[in-house]
């Protein structure tokens, strides 16, 4: 457990309102100010209107004066309560970023392990939807907090000094009110929760209908899967009007209050002005100071639901944030360091590995030594354990201590990041951005000062040609995850990336399987003669595609059961000859 998922919502949120201590304290300065020019006001008016009431001639002069006082406060007013805003909405919009960021920054931290028990569909929930109710808990929220505060505390003052019998009075409709208020936040809390739970499962489920698509045309569900969508927008439907029907009933409630104030005031204000303990200027600053009470009580409503809102989009953002990562992966190496990886190669050691939740091992008593300058294939038949190895070696899955070394670090104690800066894997299923085919090439190679032209690799992955063919050539769009090509094309444009800049270690997992014979042997020329990499580990099915190099393994059921290079497995290894025979006269592919 992160040390920080003990941390109550209030805390944690004010690490990131402190970032902004000062833009809030101007804020606050601001809202005091505002409201100070507001219950100031009322005495004013009241005066006016006493002074009204007398020698016209006699007090002309202070009615002025008071008049003048009114509407420079006023103007003054709506300057101080802007700039208010202001300094408030724009740190909400900031932080906003900062937990955009902090999320992202974590989820980019996170292993396969996580994304296994987190749908992407939740999680781009979390970060697009929910991140919502935290800005406007920093902004909005925020601001109206302090102005209820100085506006409840001000005002009864100010009523108290002109009659504190009928301010007393008023303090029971604002108790009443109160209590409503309390219960209605206690639901609302309840049901905001549940609604953000169903627009994750929403989306969730949005995201893989859209992926599988051409499955569900293909197998004619398609009123299955709109009754599915329809069922989950249904339920959050009947949750937005459940807590409609709460704001509904009890915003109406909040909103009369002042009303309810001012027919008490008016009620025992008569007697009072018939004794002549209260004038008939005090009576109606006092029917402005309900107003103002009242205002507070009227925002109080949806200050409650937004902050529920914001509360439980933060708990939902700290599924994310609190995520515990290893002390590890917060440590890299200095520069120096992490650009001499791998100058004495790795090391596996009795490597055995069992997923999660499987009674049997998929790798089993593992050994090898993968060294600078050499060549090295692995071959074996699909389930044998080929991809689990290549996610061993560079910790897609995580390994126990003492299995795996590079330079005789045990990489486990090394970050991520570090390892995968000497080992660079290419997978048969590469991921392409929605993005051009240069920009896709070039993803990650920023900082190389030893890229290769766009139009040399284009031409090593024998895409040159293609990508002439595309309506914008090398900024052609490739469309998401790379939909507009083909899987050849996928295979040899990620081929192409792997070779823009030069890497300590490349794995090449089944790169060349969508391809055919023709592009194959090209590719494998290109690999072998110009492929920039002080090592490469190439794992295939197809042991003409090995033939080349100095080592290959033979996997089956997860054990090593024969290497040497491709002669000597010709003699020794059984199921080597069967397989490169078969594939040579075409039985196998």
């Amino acid at each position: 457990m992160s040390p920080s998922s003990t941390i109550s919502n209030a805390r944690f949120l004010l690490k990131y309102l402190l970032h902004h201590k000062k833009t809030y304290g101007l804020g606050i300065l601001f809202i005091f100010i505002t409201n100070w020019l507001a219950v100031n006001i009322p005495v004013h008016i009241g005066i006016s209107i006493d002074l009204l009431g007398g020698e016209l001639a006699t007090n002309q002069s202070q009615l002025v004066y008071n008049i003048t006082i009114v509407i420079s406060f006023a103007l003054v007013m709506v300057v101080t309560r802007t700039i208010s805003r202001i300094l408030f909405f724009n740190p909400g919009r900031a932080i906003e970023r900062e937990l955009k960021n902090d999320a992202f920054a974590k989820l980019t931290l996170m292993q396969h392990g996580f994304y296994n028990s987190h749908e992407t569909g939740s999680l781009i929930s979390i970060v697009n939807n929910d991140i919502n109710g935290v800005r406007m808990l920093a902004g909005i929220v925020m601001l109206q907090m302090f102005n209820i505060v100085f506006a409840l505390s001000m005002t009864p003052l100010k009523m108290w000094q002109i009659s504190a019998p009928l301010t007393l009075y008023c303090v029971l409709p604002v108790l009443l009110t109160f209590l409503i208020a309390h219960r209605a936040i206690a639901l609302m809390r309840v049901y905001t929760k549940k609604r953000m739970e169903e627009l994750q499962t929403l989306s969730s489920q949005t995201i893989g209908m859209l992926s599988g698509i051409e499955e569900i045309k293909s197998y004619q569900v398609t009123p299955w899967a709109e009754a599915e969508f329809e069922g989950n927008n249904r339920a959050i439907l009947n949750r937005s009007l459940t807590l409609a029907r709460i704001r509904t009933l009890v915003l109406p409630i909040i909103g009369y209050t002042d009303r309810i104030m001012k027919v008490v005031i008016l009620a025992t204000g008569a007697s009072y002005i018939m004794s002549q303990d209260l004038t008939i200027g005090e009576l109606t600053a006092l029917l402005s100071y309900a107003t103002l009470l009242a205002m507070p009580f009227i925002s109080m409503g949806w200050i409650f639901s937004a902050y529920q809102t914001g509360m439980v989009s933060l708990e939902s953002m700290r599924k994310i944030l609190d995520q515990p990562v290893a002390e590890q992966e917060q440590q890299h190496l200095d520069a120096d360091r992490r650009a001499a990886l791998f100058s004495r190669g790795i090391e596996i050691r009795n490597l055995s590995y069992r997923y999660p939740g499987d009674d049997h091992a998929t790798l089993k008593d593992i050994s090898l030594n993968i060294v600078p300058g050499e060549t090295l294939g692995i071959l074996g038949r699909v389930g044998s354990g080929k991809s689990t190895l290549v996610n061993c070696l560079n910790r897609y899955l995580d390994v126990d201590p003492g299995q795996i070394f590079i330079d005789g670090l045990d990489v486990t104690a090394l970050s991520k990041r570090d390892l995968r800066s000497a080992v660079r894997t290419i997978t048969q299923q590469p991921f392409l951005f929605s993005d051009t085919v240069a920009n896709n090439i070039s993803f990650g190679a920023s900082e190389s000062t030893e890229a290769l032209s766009l139009h040399d690799a284009l031409l090593q992955s024998d895409m040159l040609n293609e990508v002439e063919q595309f309506p914008l050539r090398e900024n052609t769009l490739v469309g998401e995850k790379g939909i507009l090509l083909s899987g050849g094309q996928k295979q040899r444009l990620s081929l192409s990336r792997a070779m823009y800049t030069p890497c300590k270690l490349m794995i090449l997992d089944n790169v060349l399987s969508a391809v055919d014979n023709k592009t194959e042997r090209y590719l494998l020329e290109q690999i072998f003669n110009k492929l920039r990499s002080q090592s490469t580990l190439i794992v295939s099915h197809r042991a003409s595609v090995l033939e080349r190099v100095d080592q290959i393994l033979v996997l089956e059921e997860g054990e090593i059961v024969a290497r040497g290079s491709h002669q000597q497995l010709l003699q020794a290894s059984p199921f080597y000859r069967e397989t490169w025979e078969l594939q040579q006269h075409g039985g196998l592919d």
